[in-house]
């Protein structure tokens, strides 16, 4: 190697050198004396990523939305952007129902950012942003909607402004219909690899009730309130077979798309589920299911009614305050005898009796899916609440309180072979492409089939002897009329009462049971004259929506079918 080679080599080796140094130094800048401001540029460079998902929609059985899901606004300024602040200010006055002077305030502040209306609807946003003025900014804000009005508004409850269900199914489904919310803090660095926020989307809610239907009955209950003079009521109907709930509803009623302008926080119950009352000579089905069951009485078996039974204190008179003789128990139930009942009650023993009121569900709830559902008041022997008399008033329907699901839960055990159904609202759950579907579930079998089959014969004699009005031409109604005294401050009222009836169809093979319950009417004293009419003409539209023949076409095409096996 000769010297210039040398000297060549030598100056790379010292370039080389000076470059390592550099270097190192540098690593050494980076880590240990900027180590803690360049963590903190990092730091900086990351932002809050959030991902919100869609609220699940609702709809009925047939696809009906009924739940479903929109955009309000809030409308701000940047008013170093705005240009004509005066102009803007008259301009936005009538579209946001603002003063014109706090307006103008805003748009001439010197904050950069001022916020000009909190929450506006689309058709407000949309008449802003038409407006010939820049600096405006709108942000959308989730909204409920529900596109079917008040109907079904105590069922499917309302969601506030923060996305919190309230009542009904909105409050019970609120996890599955909310979703889940994600967020990350995510480098914005385009040297970092970007990370992904995924939301769990909300579920969809396809319920049991018919959407036609429910709004049948809710027309029905409407105008079964102003003909009867009631100040409120309720409907259910339901497939006894299954306890699916066609349709659910009670007025007065509001408008889940306005909760906030609700002043009775009371409307947001659901008086179906919440609401206890004494329910009446409707309990005498259960009181007689019990009897006959435990072999107490046959459908033939008589006593004597002397128009007064007194048990543990207590006088039980007739509705009528008379004296009847010789009674049987088709008579009985037909008649709705209040010392009848309370004879075979005595007869049947307290312990079997409350047995068997357990067993259809009294004095619990039912465990529907929807909110606050109250479990009625059942006091049983042996408990500092109840006394002996209650044997004889419990019967017929007083001294007990029910809500009007618990009632119609436990008679349709009566139309439907003696099993009792778990009632439901919800019949499927759709997440991403998962669908959970609602099974019919038997809660109990509190009698047998035969008896059942009794009840229902009787309860057919009960409507064809007393109850007329009830009566659809072309179907076998079974049914019960009930009228219940109102308790107030631990007394009867002397002149207001609860009119009731329920009633199941085809009374063979029922496919529908229907309760009625009408509070304070003024027309008439007794459930036979307001609550059965209105029943009645409710059925004989539901045959038609829910497609039921009548007695003659279905009986036949069984015959067919049979003949053609």
């Amino acid at each position: 190697m000769n010297n210039s080679q040398q000297r060549r080599l030598w100056i790379v080796l010292i370039g080389l050198g000076f470059v390592t140094a550099v270097i190192i130094g540098r690593l050494f800048a980076f880590q240990i004396v900027q180590g803690k401001e360049f963590a903190g540029k990092h730091i900086i460079n990351q932002v809050l990523v959030e991902a919100r998902p869609e609220r699940g929609i609702i709809t009925d059985r047939h696809g009906v939305v009924l739940a479903a899901n929109r955009a309000d606004y809030r409308i701000s300024a940047s008013p170093n952007l705005v240009t004509n602040p005066a102009e803007l200010a008259t301009a936005l006055a009538p579209i946001l129902q603002e003063s014109r002077i706090d307006l103008l305030a805003k748009l001439t502040d010197k904050q950069p950012y001022v916020v000009l209306s909190k929450r506006v609807s689309a058709e407000v946003a949309a008449s802003v942003r038409a407006l010939p003025y820049k600096g405006l900014a709108f942000e959308p804000l989730p909204r409920r909607l529900y596109p079917q009005g008040e109907m079904l508004c105590h069922t499917l409850g309302y969601v506030d402004f923060d996305g919190n269900g309230g009542g009904g199914l909105e409050g019970y489904y609120q996890t599955d219909l909310a979703g889940m919310a994600a967020s990350a803090r995510v480098n914005i660095s385009p040297l970092e690899v970007q990370q992904s926020v995924i939301a769990r989307e909300g579920a969809d809610l396809r319920l049991a009730i018919d959407a036609a239907v429910q709004h049948t009955v809710e027309q029905h209950l409407r105008d079964a309130l102003a003909e009867h003079g009631a100040v409120s009521g309720e409907i259910i109907v339901m497939d006894p077979r299954t306890g699916a709930i066609r349709a659910m509803a009670s007025l007065p009623c509001y408008n889940p798309d306005q909760f906030y302008d609700v002043q009775d926080k009371l409307l947001f119950l659901n008086p179906i589920v919440t609401k206890q009352f004494e329910p009446g000579s409707i309990m005498k089905l259960i009181t007689m299911a019990a009897a006959l069951d435990s072999g107490t009485v046959t459908p033939q078996t008589t006593y004597y009614d002397s128009g007064v039974l007194e048990v543990g204190g207590h006088r039980t008179v007739n509705w009528d305050r008379g004296a009847h003789g010789t009674v049987d128990m088709v008579t009985l139930l037909s008649r709705s005898l209040n010392v009848g009942a309370a004879t075979i009650a005595t007869w049947t023993g307290t312990e079997t009796y409350y047995d068997y009121m357990q067993r259809f569900g009294f004095g619990r709830p039912t465990g529907i899916d929807l909110l606050a559902e109250a479990g009625g008041l059942m006091p049983l022997p042996g408990s500092a609440n109840w006394t002996e008399s209650f044997i004889a008033t419990n019967s017929y329907g007083q001294s007990v309180a029910v809500t009007p699901l618990q009632m119609i839960t436990a008679v349709s055990a009566l139309a439907n072979g003696g099993r009792l159904m778990q009632p439901y609202v919800v019949e499927e759950i759709r997440r991403d492409s998962n669908v959970f579907v609602h099974a019919p579930q038997a809660l109990s079998q509190p009698i047998k089939p035969e008896t059942a089959h009794q009840m229902t014969a009787m309860a057919i004699t009960a409507v064809v002897q007393e109850v007329p009005q009830a009566q659809i031409p072309g179907y076998t109604v079974a049914g019960k009329t009930g009228t219940a005294q109102i308790a107030e401050n631990g007394i009867y009222h002397p002149t207001d009462v609860i009119g009731t009836f329920i009633g199941w169809l085809p009374a063979d093979a029922p496919e529908v049971i229907v309760f009625v319950k009408l509070d304070r009417p003024t027309s008439a004293p007794w459930g036979s004259q307001t609550a059965a009419p209105a029943f009645a003409r409710l059925a004989r539209e539901l045959v038609v929506l829910l497609d039921i023949p009548p007695d003659g076409v279905r009986l036949q095409g069984e015959i067919l079918a049979v003949r053609g096996q």
